[in-house]
């Protein structure tokens, strides 16, 4: 009896521990899902993810939609959000953030909408081989239609680019002029061509309704998927908070994003890669003060794609030392000690991340926008050996 009873409690147990376990599984999916959920992609000038996927599903059907923010306007409507690239035909697909569609080669006759910067736009793309027809759709609305030649169907075999142009198979064919340098969010790939009311309830459920996750089987690649993907080059996460707790209309959203500059998120800069879950050291502040020494070197400049792409190149840990000494004596004799001190620090990649934040991003270089970064440093430096964590970031929220 005595053996017994020591045998079921240890089945017990057993069973418990059995059952914390899928808990605490089923938990971290449900994390993992609501940051994948309302996690935006931020491309920059040499930004791309590389999907080597077999499209075999897409040969006679195709959908592809995402959330697309056009955050350049170098060329005005040439900038690639995706392409897809085989070695035997030139421009199989390519999407544009401006609805401008090329497929088998052909661009899709369209009515181009008004030129923004900084908005969030749908756009969806669909074609059908039985039916020859494809379709543009930008914010819902219709823009866009051609017929396709008789018996072309999506050539397999091929490579997709989302955040560059180009043509062929792989990453070599890239024609970097017309790279994306916006942001993506819910881009998702169907094997179906979806209807006009499909597309349009899309636009209207808002970007933070989640309706793509109602298509199942239909969703050849998700969202989900190409967040889990390698990436290349300058592709920054940026989390859409407002999704965690409102569901707006996108007219809502236009007409928010257009009001007064906000600063209330002027903390979220933390969360990046150079601050989040680090811990705060002397050393690092260091090393943060000569990097602000070094970008008022750049004043009037505007803090873009090209500005931050030059900082990861000469100013980064990716390069030696004497590499980045011999540019520095090349570019100016005459140079002072000071100034050559600067341009030789050697700085991890990661840490330019900062300057993607929204409250220095696109912003132009002077002495009040230094003074402010500055002074927020000094706050966070009140926290030396601290984590850079939620807490600490919620702290600073509540009280600065």
């Amino acid at each position: 009896q005595h053996y017994y009873i020591t045998n079921n409690l240890s089945s017990s147990e057993t069973s418990m521990k059995a059952l914390c376990i899928i808990v605490l599984v089923l938990y971290e999916q449900l994390i993992t899902s609501h940051d994948l959920t309302y996690t935006t992609l931020r491309f920059g000038a040499n930004g791309y993810i590389l999907i080597e996927q077999d499209l075999g599903p897409l040969h006679e059907a195709l959908t592809a939609c995402s959330w697309v923010k056009r955050m350049r306007s170098e060329h005005s409507y040439y900038q690639y959000w995706l392409t897809y690239g085989v070695n035997s035909n030139s421009h199989e697909l390519g999407l544009t953030d401006m609805g401008r569609i090329l497929m088998f080669g052909d661009p899709t006759s369209y009515t181009r909408p008004t030129e923004t910067t900084g908005q969030w736009h749908s756009i969806c793309f669909t074609w059908s081989y039985s039916t020859r027809t494809r379709l543009v759709y930008f914010d819902g609305k219709q823009i866009g239609t051609e017929e396709t030649p008789s018996g072309r169907k999506l050539v397999g075999g091929g490579t997709l680019l989302l955040g560059q142009y180009h043509s062929k198979y792989g990453v070599g064919t890239i024609s970097s002029p017309y790279y994306f340098g916006g942001e993506l969010y819910d881009t998702n790939i169907y094997s179906s061509q979806l209807s006009a009311s499909e597309v349009e309830n899309m636009f209207t459920r808002g970007r933070c309704g989640n309706y793509s996750q109602t298509f199942g089987d239909k969703v050849l690649i998700s969202w989900q998927d190409i967040l889990q993907e390698t990436r290349q080059g300058s592709v920054s996460d940026v989390v859409l908070e407002e999704c965690a707790t409102n569901h707006t209309h996108p007219e809502e959203e236009k007409e928010r994003e257009g009001r007064a500059h906000d600063d209330s998120g002027k903390w979220d800069f933390l969360r990046g890669r150079t601050f989040y879950n680090r811990i705060i050291s002397e050393d690092f502040f260091e090393d943060m003060t000569g990097r602000l020494d070094l970008i008022a070197q750049f004043a009037n400049h505007t803090i873009d794609d090209a500005l931050i792409l030059h900082l990861d190149k000469h100013h980064s840990d990716g390069r030696s030392r004497n590499e980045t000494e011999e540019d520095s004596a090349s570019e100016s004799e005459e140079m002072t000690d000071a100034a050559e001190d600067l341009l030789s620090l050697v700085l991890e990649t990661d840490n330019w991340d900062f300057l993607t934040h929204k409250t220095l991003y696109n912003q132009v270089v002077t002495d009040r926008l230094l003074s402010d970064v500055s002074a927020r440093l000094d706050l966070v430096a009140e926290f030396v050996g601290h984590r850079c964590d939620n807490a600490l970031i919620e702290h600073l929220e509540r009280n600065h």
